[in-house]
């Protein structure tokens, strides 16, 4: 009996739901290696995707090496008055709709704090050879408290 306890209450706070305001923002745009696309479109109420960026080695000027792969730059911004941490997807898809990269991150130690903007930086790691060939992208971004 003892055991059956902590067992019902394991499962009943596996089953919780996810706390109000933590709906996915999730949307598509036109793929622009080396162009910052300006966004402002509302993620949730006080929380604002500002801008996206792709970096492709060949766009950056960066020297080529162990950290200077594709990768993506995502800016945010909290007009809210409460901390938030946020997990971020990123696909991108070429014209015959195959995936030819994919990036994901977000929060990773301290929230964003009201008034403040953070930008996150994302690595496509792994399959990302036929990046530059991307016409389109999904980014989603999932607010958490």
């Amino acid at each position: 009996m003892r055991r059956t306890i902590p067992m019902v209450v394991a499962a009943a706070l596996t089953l919780a739901p996810l706390p109000a305001g933590a709906a996915q923002f999730s949307k598509t745009y036109v793929f622009k290696a080396g162009t910052t696309l300006q966004v402002g479109s509302e993620i949730q109420p006080g929380l604002r995707l500002d801008s996206i960026e792709f970096l492709l080695p060949e766009d950056d000027g960066s020297p080529s090496g162990l950290f200077s792969g594709p990768r993506v730059k995502i800016a945010i911004s909290n007009l809210g008055e409460a901390s938030i941490r946020v997990g971020i997807a990123l696909a991108v898809t070429d014209d015959d709709n195959r995936l030819v990269g994919a990036a994901s991150g977000g929060t990773k130690m301290f929230p964003l704090r009201p008034d403040r903007q953070m930008v996150y930086t994302l690595e496509f790691e792994g399959v990302n050879g036929e990046l530059s060939k991307g016409t389109t992208f999904r980014i989603s971004i999932e607010p958490r408290p």
